[in-house]
């Protein structure tokens, strides 16, 4: 469990990761030393510093979710997944529960380079058969709200307590 300094300096670093270390001390009623020192235990615990460009700034302009119906065998699902996971044009793979057993999200630029991805998908060893979505309009994209509102609902736990 995070401390409540941690999370106040973790949703400033969300907000905005290139502040200062100085601006966010003062923010976060925490010395520099301390702020220097929790930003490298986050990144020790697998926190990412980064940016986030929408894909169709690149010329990334056809976004696809691609539901697949695996075989059961262990093998067969763990050699699948080792070499999906390899697909650059595949930016999320998730393990659901219904009818089909992954979602990949495909983000690539054209017809084209969809259709020759999804044969690839389709030819993996525990593929047995594939749905597909295409995205026509994507009216919200945006991982942050998700964690900001965690945060602050952690944050308002700890001041009840």
């Amino acid at each position: 469990m995070l401390s409540k300094k941690d999370l106040l300096l973790l949703k400033e670093l969300i907000k905005d990761s290139r502040q200062k270390i100085t601006d966010l001390a003062v923010k976060c009623n925490l010395t520099r030393q301390s702020v220097y020192e929790k930003i490298k235990e986050f990144i020790n615990k697998g926190v990412e510093f980064t940016i986030d460009v929408d894909p169709k700034n690149l010329g990334l302009n056809l976004t696809a979710y691609i539901l697949i119906v695996a075989d059961p065998h262990r093998e067969f699902r763990k050699e699948t997944d080792n070499l999906i996971k390899e697909f650059k044009e595949v930016s999320q793979i998730h393990y659901i529960l219904g009818r089909f057993d992954v979602i990949a999200e495909v983000i690539v630029k054209d017809m084209d380079e969809f259709r020759s991805v999804l044969t690839r998908i389709q030819s993996l060893p525990a593929v047995k058969k594939t749905e597909t979505l295409m995205v026509y309009e994507t009216t919200k994209r945006n991982k942050i709200d998700p964690l900001l509102k965690a945060i602050e609902d952690q944050l308002n736990l700890t001041q009840k307590s």
